[in-house]
């Protein structure tokens, strides 16, 4: 046991079994950088309780079309090249119907630093809509949700869902926070690859 700038070894244990939120993944991502959604390119979210855990619903617009948004979010094996804190993400097995996708990420609060794996069963719907839930259940008693890709002529709009319950009880409040954060950077960071990928895809190489 270890103490934290004068955080008790109590304090110091909910803050370790606090990590597991911070995988939201596809995908952990680091802390928020910025509270305010006022700008149009900024992702909207909303995180509430949920029986279990917490559910978090964000979604974003990008001058994209629907073929490069799919590419992207279907993009399991480079998800590390694009999303800060992902230390792998792989397709181990794909067939007709599903896939499974192992992801590793590094999960961080306040300067603990903590690994955090889900082996995600992926349905897709092609163009339009990605579910997944974690059968590993080793850092999560529940983690499903999906994406929803949708357009119109000048916008691609993209919906997140998920619905987690660590392992070890969080409280609802810290839930709702970090949920809140981890949400918005994740769709910023999938939103900037999308936009980079439209206007200058000779610098992607898969």
């Amino acid at each position: 046991m270890f103490r934290i700038s004068g955080v008790s070894k109590r304090e110091g244990a909910r803050s370790r079994a606090l990590l597991g939120l911070a995988a939201v993944l596809l995908l952990a991502a680091p802390p928020s950088r910025a509270e305010s959604s006022a700008h149009a390119d900024e992702p909207n979210v909303a995180v509430e309780d949920a029986k279990p855990g917490c559910r978090v619903r964000g979604t974003f617009r990008a001058p994209v079309s629907q073929s490069i948004a799919w590419e992207v979010l279907t993009d399991y094996d480079h998800i590390d090249k694009f999303v800060s804190s992902m230390r792998e993400s792989r397709v181990e097995r794909r067939t007709k119907d599903s896939l499974l996708v192992r992801q590793d990420a590094i999960s961080s609060f306040f300067i603990v630093h903590h690994r955090v794996q889900v082996l995600l069963d992926v349905q897709e719907n092609p163009t339009s809509r990605i579910a997944f839930h974690d059968v590993l259940r080793k850092d999560f008693r529940t983690y499903t949700g999906g994406w929803q890709v949708a357009t119109d002529s000048t916008q691609t709009m993209v919906t997140y869902e998920l619905t987690a319950e660590p392992s070890i009880s969080v409280p609802r409040r810290v839930c709702r926070g970090m949920l809140r954060g981890v949400a918005r950077d994740l769709l910023s960071q999938v939103r900037a690859e999308m936009m980079r990928r439209a206007h200058r895809p000779e610098e992607y190489e898969p």
